[in-house]
């Protein structure tokens, strides 16, 4: 973050005013590093090779085409991917002799923080063990460090993960303001919008074809109201 704004305010917490986001923040944020950090720390033909290898499972989607060549995942992707992530890396091993025990804990300390997150309902213990889990995230991270695949962890949404504890307290759990739920609306005022274009100065034919739509529903819901509304 480049001189934010709150840098010289005494006692100001910007993460009070930042809801925990599980799609942005963890999905698409930790766990999207995580399974980078994964790749860069085992052959990528290892890994796509025991995705082959999974069993059949009707409650789990399978990467039969493996995992390191996806891109532009999407959050139910990354979702996905966590259900299958310890079991890539249970036991594989590490370059140079390294053992692989502080690369597995750490990666079911993220996958246990992401999953005690997402609580429809919290207690002071299921929070505990959420510090727990992040706890031992990051008593086990110099692992990567010593892979020489990360020179630090100066990143923003890893950061975040420390105020999860406090933000649930303070506004409740994390469905309550899960930004997935939102993301739907991509699809209908951006996606299906270009869509309608020429792909040439999109952006004034999009909200063209948004204000036409609009008025097409406003009128649809009128007419349905007057019909109702007769006797």
């Amino acid at each position: 973050v480049y001189k934010p704004f709150w840098q010289n305010l005494p006692y100001s917490d910007v993460y009070t005013s930042i809801t925990p986001d599980i799609l942005h923040q963890l999905l698409q944020g930790v766990v999207k590093h995580l399974v980078a950090w994964a790749k860069e720390a085992y052959s990528e033909d290892e890994i796509d090779a025991r995705c082959r290898r999974f069993p059949p499972n009707h409650n789990v989607r399978l990467f039969y085409k493996g995992i390191t060549k996806l891109s532009q995942l999407t959050g139910r992707e990354h979702a996905d991917i966590c259900r299958i992530l310890l079991g890539l890396v249970i036991d594989l091993r590490l370059p140079n002799g390294m053992s692989h025990l502080r690369l597995v804990r750490a990666v079911r300390a993220i996958l246990d923080f992401v999953y005690l997150a997402q609580y429809p309902v919290h207690s002071h213990q299921s929070l505990d063990a959420l510090d727990d889990a992040l706890q031992r995230f990051h008593e086990n991270k110099q692992v990567f460090i010593d892979l020489d695949i990360r020179g630090d962890f100066n990143l923003p949404k890893v950061h975040s993960m420390w105020h999860y504890h406090k933000g649930i307290e303070m506004l409740g759990t994390t469905p309550n303001f899960n930004t997935e739920y939102t993301e739907r609306l991509h699809i209908d005022l951006a996606k299906d919008a270009y869509r309608s274009t020429n792909k040439k100065d999109e952006y004034e034919q999009m909200t063209v074809w948004l204000e036409r739509k609009e008025k097409v529903l406003r009128h649809d819901r009128y007419i349905k109201w007057l019909k109702d509304s007769q006797p």
